[in-house]
């Protein structure tokens, strides 16, 4: 299972922070949390952005 976000890098490592802390404070002793951070500074992309080329290649 994978969840997405995007945001300013010191508000989504607040946000994985209280996601990564959720299970504990429900009673659960282990948790496995695996980030993937792929940032890009040359041009600006979003999530939305993503979808509409993936949507355009599909509607070929």
């Amino acid at each position: 299972m994978n969840t997405l976000i995007e945001g300013e890098l010191s508000v989504l490592f607040e946000v994985i922070q209280r996601i990564h802390e959720a299970p504990f404070e429900k009673g659960l002793h282990r948790v496995a949390t695996n980030i993937r951070i792929d940032d890009r500074r040359d041009q600006t992309t979003t999530l939305t952005s993503k979808l509409e080329s993936v949507n355009k290649h599909l509607n070929q």
